[in-house]
Order: structure tokens, then C-alpha cells, then sequence
């Protein structure tokens, strides 16, 4: 999985307070700040646009949270693949144990 990005979340991912933006699909990830537009977070493979034009989903980041906004091409099932598969990272395996919500639904994501 292509992860571009991977400082600026990594920067923050020890602060109790932050916000950052994901763009995210089977082939990758890109992490960004909340000054950016999620569909100006891209990367080859990777590309959110309005009204389900793009090929990934956008995702809000907080503290021990990851919270999807919807797409009809994507499924619960998915979505759950996806951020597993992010998080098989070596550098990402911290968000294993974040809370996934997918239109605002917790979604298990480890498994059990």
C-alpha cells in the first residue's frame, strides 16, 4: 500500500488534540492537514472527488479516531479491509487499536 504523507501524521499521532485529513483506497493512503481540501490530498492511484467521482474515501483524523465519510462504492466490508490493510503498515500499526466509523457507524476493524 503507496502511504504518502506519513510525517504529518506522525507528527501528531502522540498529541492528545489534533485533526488531520485522509484520502484513502485499496491502492493507498495520503495524510494531510485540515488547511487541505480532501480532494486536493491525491496521489497516483489515490483520488477523492465530490459526488462519488473519485476513486477513495475521505476520512477525518483524530485522536484514536479515523472517521470515514461515505461512498457508494464502498462497503462496510471494504472499508474494514482497507484499514486493516493501513494498518499491516509497520510504521502505522498504532491505528490498530483506533476507533473506525464509517457513516458515523463503528466499524471492528480488529477482528474480534
Amino acid at each position: 500500500m503507496r502511504v504518502v504523507g506519513l510525517d504529518h501524521l506522525l507528527a501528531l499521532a502522540d498529541r492528545t488534540a489534533f485533526e488531520a485529513k485522509m484520502v484513502i483506497n485499496e491502492s493507498g493512503a495520503v495524510f494531510g492537514p485540515v488547511s487541505i481540501q480532501h480532494r486536493d490530498l491525491r496521489a497516483e492511484g489515490v483520488k477523492y472527488a465530490d459526488e462519488y467521482k473519485g476513486n477513495a474515501l475521505a476520512a477525518m483524523l483524530s485522536p484514536g479516531k479515523i472517521d470515514l465519510r461515505f461512498h457508494q462504492a464502498f462497503t462496510d466490508a471494504d472499508v474494514v479491509r482497507i484499514i486493516r490493510a493501513l494498518s499491516a503498515e509497520s510504521s502505522l500499526g498504532f491505528i490498530r487499536e483506533w476507533r473506525v466509523t464509517y457513516q458515523g457507524r463503528a466499524l471492528n476493524i480488529a477482528g474480534t
